[in-house]
Formats: structure tokens, sequence, C-alpha cells
């Protein structure tokens, strides 16, 4: 008769433990999940996320809730997102201001993006124009410069903060072009398109889904946009490389999870979300409707552009010679 012994137990407990799967990939999700998002509600990424959330709560059959943490350009709700539970319930919408341009404009932030944080998804850009009322006499960026030479700190450009593309395309400008424009600061992107519509100031980088309306209705008009080719409803409209500006600032959305999350709960999340931005309800209700150009790939993918992104926008403004605030 052949015996066991306890020391031959716990040696085949061991193996059947180390050739099982983990036990939170094969349970997980088991409660409801959240989207933390750093922005207020009614702005596009807020829109993209409660869009996200509704396929989300079907394909997971979990309710998926989006709770926003707004304030400090984004610092609070990214502290909150790298202090969360490393359980794969809380997953964290980021954009390239978060991410990007926090890291290199602002000091004393209570998160770093590569330390803190892994990359889930890259979902796609915002793509963005410099836009002019249509009163004004330039039609081109090369007008637009030569406008602002001969009349120094009368182009007012509008802009809602120091780490948006519009204040990085006009400081670009005013350095490599020696355009002396005058910045108006806004608080948000609302207030400074209405400012721009209403004759208070000349020029302005925003959001082409933004500007679309105004420029439809003949109040803009569109100068360049930031994308890699020319928007399909703007064929006149050239691109910033094509007038000879190429700059590291298109504008994107992201997820990450806190930076303890298994990497099956990272791989997992990943395939849950190319798999809703493959929906095509959920593409032209919501990520055609903001206006936004999917990109989804990879978590590795992600990481290699953060990386790189943070080393481009690092040199751009060192090359401006703007300090950290």
């Amino acid at each position: 008769m052949r015996t066991w012994s306890p020391l031959g137990a716990l040696a085949l407990a061991t193996l059947a433990c180390a050739l099982a799967p983990p036990a939170n990939a094969q349970t997980w999700p088991l409660k409801p999940l959240r989207i933390l998002l750093p922005s207020a509600p009614g702005a596009t990424s807020d829109t993209v996320s409660r869009g996200l959330a509704e396929q989300l709560s079907r394909s997971l059959a979990q309710p998926v809730i989006v709770e926003n943490r707004v304030g400090a350009n984004g610092s609070i709700g990214m502290e909150a997102c790298a202090k969360a539970p490393p359980d794969g319930y809380t997953l964290c919408a980021t954009t390239s201001n978060v991410i990007i341009w926090n890291m290199v404009q602002r000091s004393n932030l209570p998160y770093d993006s590569l330390r803190d944080f892994a990359p889930v998804m890259h979902a796609g850009f915002f793509d963005s124009a410099l836009v002019a009322h249509a009163s004004r006499p330039y039609g081109t960026v090369r007008d637009l410069v030569a406008y602002a030479k001969a009349h120094p700190e009368q182009v007012n450009w509008g802009h809602f903060g120091v780490n948006t593309t519009g204040f990085m395309y006009m400081e670009y400008l005013r350095k490599s072009r020696g355009a002396p424009f005058y910045a108006v600061p806004y608080k948000s992107p609302p207030q400074n398109i209405l400012a721009l519509a209403s004759n208070e100031t000349d020029v302005t980088v925003t959001a082409l889904n933004t500007a679309g309306p105004y420029i439809r209705s003949g109040k803009l008009k569109a100068l360049a946009v930031t994308s890699n080719r020319r928007a399909d409803w703007l064929p006149d409209v050239p691109t910033f490389e094509e007038e000879g500006i190429k700059l590291p600032l298109r504008t994107w959305e992201g997820y990450h999870y806190p930076i303890a999350v298994p990497r099956e709960l990272v791989v997992r999340m990943n395939s849950e979300l190319r798999k809703a931005y493959g929906i095509p309800s959920f593409r032209s209700n919501v990520v055609e409707r903001v206006g936004l150009s999917p990109n989804t790939g990879t978590p590795e993918a992600f990481d290699q552009y953060i990386r790189e992104q943070l080393k481009a926008v690092t040199e751009l403004v060192n090359y401006l010679g703007l300090k950290p605030e």
C-alpha cells in the first residue's frame, strides 16, 4: 500500500498553485468598477468616459461608475488614481496634459507619470486648430506672424493654461518666428472659444470639435490643424507640419492603472477597452461625436509613446525657456 508523506502533499499543493492561473484573473471582477477622471463633468473626456462606462458595464457584467476629481490642473484626480487600491477596480482616464505637460511644467507634483501609473491603452487624439476671428486680415500662419510683427503686442492670443497646446504654440511662434503676441488667459476652453467668437480676442488654438460650429457658421476661420493630415471637412487648411512647424503637441486621451495592478489585469482591461472602442455604436455616438481620432494599441506601445513624448516636450520647454511653476 502506497502512503503519502506530509512533505509530498505539500509539494503537490505548491505545484498545483504554481500551475494554476492567479485567483484575481479567474474571478475578477467581483464588484463594481470606477473610472476616475481628473476633469469636470461635461468635459470631452467626461463624455467619452461615461460612454465607455456603459460599454464596460455590459462586457464585464458589473456596474462601472465615473467619478470626477477636479482641481489643481488635474493633480487632485491623478493623486487619487495613484493612491487607489491596485486591485484593478479603479481605472484612470488620463490625458496628455496630466501625464506629459504637468510632469514637464509643474513643480512639486503629488504624482509621477512613470513611477505611479501603468499604461493600459492609448485611446486616440483630440486634434486642434489655430483659428482666428473671421474679420481678421490674415488667413495663414505666415500672414498671422507677419501681422503680429508689424503690430507688436496687438494680436490677442487666447489660451486656457500654460500646460495647453495653444499656449505652447504661441510661445513657439513667439520664440522661433519673433511674433510678439499678447497672451490672454482664460479659465476654460468654453470661455476661451466664446471670447474669440465674440471678437474679444484675435486667435487661439483649440479643439477642432470645439471650433467646428463656429467655423461652419463663418464666425471663425481655421489657419492650420495640429493633426498629421488635413481634416476631411477642411481640405484647404494645411497642417502645422506643412507650414514648417512640427511640435509634439497633439492632445490625446488614454487609460492607466495604479502601478501595482497585476499585469494580467492590465492586459485584460486593455482587451476590454479595445473591444469597446471597436463597437460601431460607441464609435459613432461617442468617439466620432467628440472628435476623437482613435489610436488604440497595446500597453507596451502606449508606454513607449509616453516616454518619447516626455523627452520631446521637455526639449521643447527647454528651448522656449519656460520654467516649471
